[in-house]
């Protein structure tokens, strides 16, 4: 039987194996991590490349390893010193040496070794612990950490649905199957979406194309360097979120992160390529689309666009993260829950005697942050306080 079967192998899942077997000395043999990707990170760097997102968001004090001045370490080393790359403010690494770094820690620590290739399906009681059904055979073991990513739908308004059915040039950049061009391209794309996402897709786009790039968003381009606050990444802010009742966490939430979005750098970088004519950007709302005479007609609030191809940045749907295997765990263990679906924890990110969660899913016990690096830390430090 395992100690610690951690259900996903992404940033979180990564940073948890790292601190349960460096910190908390558990053995290897006593510590699995079952992912559906064979390396660690996989859909994480899939959709850092689809946006070509040159940068992170989240400082370089916010990593994968044990401690906070790692990636500043490893960028002064042979192996780290060829992509040393920050960006102000709060000291940003490039996404090249912050995947350098991941690739370093995930070899030095061994984390490879306890990743298992498979998906988790259903969790059940047993007289000592927990049975984890999974695609790659039963899993039994002591305790779970739940590190589940975001929802995996990307989010499709209803009419590029109807557009895409009749076979339509619509695309989302969190779509498995989505890539970028590697040659030069002639077409006029539209890009629907006015975050982070989408201002850097059009920033990568633009070298590869002839065509003119058009942004569409809902609002103005708000700039943010961080998607919440500051005081989130501790005890200034997290402290009193710790004493609110539950019931009214989800309106914090939601008023405290910083949705849609853009640090200063990337909007500027989008604003001059707007002076140059490389790129348009419109505030309005799709009403309507339709394919005309090989061409997209794109009817807007704002006026009526046409394009070669639509490209959409909007996210991933509202569903709960964890899908059926969420709603499995709800149902047979009677997990509590918020109104809102997502997990009533514990100070120790404790959902069950034997269950952790961090991530998206932990947001109503992490606040803000918690689908961060950053939340990745925090939330680990609780669950080694509880737990051992």
């Amino acid at each position: 039987m395992l100690d610690w079967l951690i259900i996903g192998g992404g940033v979180h899942g990564t940073h948890l194996s790292n601190l349960l077997l460096h910190e908390a000395g558990v053995p290897s043999g006593k510590l699995a991590v079952i992912d559906p990707f064979k390396a660690p990170l996989t859909a994480w760097r899939r959709r850092a490349r689809a946006c070509g997102m040159p940068y992170l968001r989240s400082p370089a004090t916010h990593n994968i390893d044990l401690h906070i001045l790692s990636v500043h370490r490893f960028a002064r080393t042979p192996e780290g010193r060829p992509t040393a790359d920050f960006i102000p403010n709060y000291y940003r690494p490039s996404t090249a040496l912050f995947e350098r770094h991941c690739d370093h820690v995930v070899r030095v620590r061994g984390l490879a070794g306890v990743r298992v290739a498979g998906l988790a399906l259903a969790v059940r009681e047993t007289g000592g612990g927990l049975m984890v059904s999974t695609n790659a055979g039963p899993m039994e073991t002591r305790r779970v950490i739940l590190t589940i990513g975001p929802p995996e739908r990307p989010c499709w308004p209803g009419w590029a649905l109807a557009l895409r059915r009749e076979g339509v040039p619509v695309s989302h950049v969190f779509d498995p199957a989505f890539r970028r061009p590697e040659t030069p391209e002639s077409m006029e794309t539209v890009i629907i979406g006015g975050g982070i996402t989408a201002v850097q897709a059009a920033l990568a786009l633009a070298p590869m194309t002839a065509g003119r790039i058009t942004l569409i968003s809902r609002h103005p381009l708000r700039i943010h360097n961080l998607d919440f606050d500051p005081c989130w990444i501790g005890p200034k802010c997290l402290r009193s979120y710790a004493g609110t009742p539950y019931p009214r966490r989800r309106a914090i939430i939601d008023a405290a992160r910083h949705r849609g979005t853009v640090p200063e750098e990337t909007a500027a970088a989008f604003d001059q390529l707007t002076r140059e004519g490389r790129a348009a950007f419109r505030v309005g709302r799709v009403r309507e689309a339709s394919w005309r005479s090989g061409r997209i007609r794109i009817s807007t609030d704002d006026g009526v666009w046409h394009a070669d191809r639509i490209l959409l940045a909007t996210g991933f749907g509202p569903e709960r993260p964890g899908g059926s295997l969420t709603d499995q765990m709800v149902g047979e263990l009677g997990l509590e829950t918020e109104a809102c679906g997502y997990p009533v924890l514990d100070e120790g990110y404790r959902w069950h005697p034997r269950i952790f969660v961090t991530g998206a899913l932990a947001e109503l016990r992490g606040g803000p942050c918690a689908r961060n690096i950053v939340g990745a830390r925090n939330a680990g430090r609780e669950i080694l306080k509880a737990a051992l």
